[in-house]
């Protein structure tokens, strides 16, 4: 028999790359395990001889603290896990919300860097620097405590920035759309529409593919989307009917509400009467009063002296207003200024009898120091007062705290300037707090979708949706923060794309805007979208750094919950499980967009 050629001799199996990356593996996964159980046993050993368990038997007892923001419903008589539940809400509103933001705004100066203008380009260069030098921790606390505590504190003089959209320190309020109890009556359209979507778009796409042409199917699938969802949206609206029985129990003189049904029709709410959420009221009371006092304030590090502060009315909602003083003897001399009419003002003494208010007359000097007219009483006085609200997800109601007309006021008090708003109910006398007022409610019918829009009742907001200071400081610096490295990505994808492919296109005659938004970026996506990746899923776990700002994220829930039970092991094993839950669901979606944005080659 011939001898083996020297090149048909057997590798030995200890100089075999496959073999030894077999056992590499093997041996790595052995000592992960006997690393893991040393631990283990350590941590068991050192429990049990300090008489110490590890479980999660906790997990469904009280949890005894209240949450500042929550997504679902929550109070200090509910779990620990639905208090987790609501911390992991939290990490995912303000997650996904920051990465649309950090996406617009890494885009934006990604792309202004590569601009041919010098100040757009030395602006975004700036901005990338200073931002990715610069700690996220720090950046956090900027953005909470220089910027966004010193917009005004107060929701009464919060500041209208467009419409019905209201910003204050304790949040900013907006219009929203909820699902109301016609809701139903959309839904089977909505189903159809979805249906119909998939059916159309994998039909177009079929088309497409055999036409061997460059189209989309998305504009025929959504428009046939947006055509089943409206028409079935107009036939809802159509059809709009309110729930038998529904009533509403207001009390105007506790400025608190309920929407119900009224099973026994005794126009109360029993306990076994299912409140209704998201269902709109008008609210009307022939006359009421609101009442308050003047103070000095504190608002954006700057003393305003002698304001008073009504609930925030709009020129619709009442017939008529007056203000009056509700002491003209101790307040003689002194008129009303209105700095935001009919609700906000200023008391100030008229010293040069001009009619007018002047500075430094809402103040005075006493014993060396600057005073304001603080604690001066004010009334006002509404007529044809009308108000359309939406309940909130409780079937709850907030409205300014009225009391009933006291008799001769008009008569027995001085009138302090005319027409203005009013707070109410602070300080009322024995007869007065029993007074009663009678409201007359509406219920007009509702569509599917209810438009909610924000009132300041009293110091916080109702209705609309809000977010809340913390949230705004934690997204702002989440999404700005990340922003620097995205743009960095953006710019180095986009200049990683050949010169001739913009070159071709401008020789085909394409401009500047369709050469990059068909051309060069599309293209340059495959290489942006790997590494934001990593970017958004370390969005998503610096969240935890949402203590600095007091927002109630998972991470900070967690450790409220291990603190009052002492099971910090368990309750870092579901911060673990969290995070990498959060992290791997990110990770899937955003890998399947990579994957159909990748280049498929043959």
């Amino acid at each position: 028999m011939p001898g083996r050629s020297r090149g048909q001799e057997r590798i030995p199996f200890y100089r075999n790359v496959k073999t030894i990356a077999v056992l590499v593996q093997s041996a790595f996964v052995l000592i992960a395990v006997a690393a893991v159980y040393f631990l283990w046993r350590n941590v068991t050993t050192g429990l049990q001889s300090s008489a110490l368990t590890v479980n999660f038997g906790f997990i469904d007892n009280r949890a005894g603290f209240d949450l500042g923001e929550t997504a679902i419903p929550f109070s200090s008589s509910d779990t620990y896990f639905r208090a987790i539940v609501v911390g992991m809400l939290n990490t995912l509103k303000v997650g996904l919300a920051g990465v649309v933001l950090c996406s617009i705004l890494g885009v934006s100066v990604g792309v202004m860097r590569l601009s041919a203008n010098w100040l757009l380009r030395t602006l975004s260069t700036a901005y990338v620097e200073l931002l990715r030098n610069t700690p996220l921790a720090v950046q956090l606390i900027f953005w909470y405590y220089a910027v966004i505590l010193s917009i005004p504190p107060r929701s009464e003089n919060a500041i209208r920035l467009l419409g019905d959209v209201y910003l204050s320190q304790i949040g900013i309020a907006m219009p929203w759309l909820y699902p109301s109890y016609n809701f139903g009556r959309w839904l089977p359209w909505l189903l159809a529409a979805v249906v119909a979507t998939i059916a159309v778009y994998l039909w177009r796409r079929r088309q497409i593919q055999r036409s061997q042409r460059p189209g989309n199917p998305w504009p025929a699938s959504l428009a046939v989307a947006a055509v089943i969802a409206g028409g079935g949206f107009l036939v809802a609206v159509n059809g709009a009917t309110t729930p038998e029985g529904i009533a509403a129990e207001v009390t105007p003189t506790r400025g608190v509400g309920v929407i119900f049904i009224d099973r026994d029709g005794d126009g109360s709410r029993g306990r076994d009467e299912s409140a209704v959420p998201y269902a709109p009221v008008v609210i009307s009371l022939a006359e009421g009063r609101l009442r308050t006092n003047s103070t000095n304030l504190i608002e954006s590090r700057k003393v305003v002296y002698s304001t008073f502060r009504f609930p925030l009315l709009s020129p619709g909602e009442y017939e008529s207003v007056e203000v009056v003083f509700r002491e003209p003897e101790a307040a003689e001399g002194l008129r009303v200024h209105f700095d935001r009419y009919p609700s906000i003002g200023t008391i100030y003494r008229d010293e040069n009898e001009n009619g007018e208010f002047d500075e430094g007359e809402n103040t005075y000097v006493e014993d060396g120091f600057i005073r304001g007219y603080n604690g001066v009483g004010l009334a006002m006085n509404i007529e044809g007062f009308e108000r359309r609200l939406v309940s909130d997800r409780s079937g709850e109601l907030r409205l300014p705290i009225f009391r009933a007309p006291e008799a001769g006021a008009d008569a027995g008090e001085a009138r302090a300037g005319g027409l203005g708003g009013g707070l109410g109910g602070l300080f009322a006398p024995p007869e007065q707090a029993a007074a009663t007022i009678d409201a007359e409610t509406g219920f007009p019918a509702a569509g599917p979708l209810v438009f909610s829009r924000p009132t300041i009742p009293r110091s916080s907001y109702f209705g609309g949706t809000r977010l809340s200071t913390p949230f705004l400081a934690l997204l702002l610096g989440l999404a700005i923060y990340t922003s620097a490295f995205v743009a960095e990505i953006v710019r180095g994808g986009i200049q990683a794309i050949p010169r001739g492919q913009p070159e071709a296109a401008k020789a085909l005659g394409l401009s500047g805007n369709q050469t990059f938004f068909l051309i060069v970026f599309p293209q340059a996506l495959r290489i942006i979208i790997p590494p934001m990746i990593s970017q958004y899923l370390n969005l998503i776990k610096n969240s935890s750094l949402a203590i600095l700002v007091t927002f109630s994220d998972f991470f900070q829930v967690a450790n409220t919950v291990g603190n009052q039970t002492g099971q910090f092991i368990a309750v870092y094993v579901i911060i673990l499980i969290g995070y990498l839950s959060l992290t791997l669901v990110f990770s899937l979606v955003l890998n399947i967009v990579n994957a159909r944005v990748a280049l498929v080659e043959r």
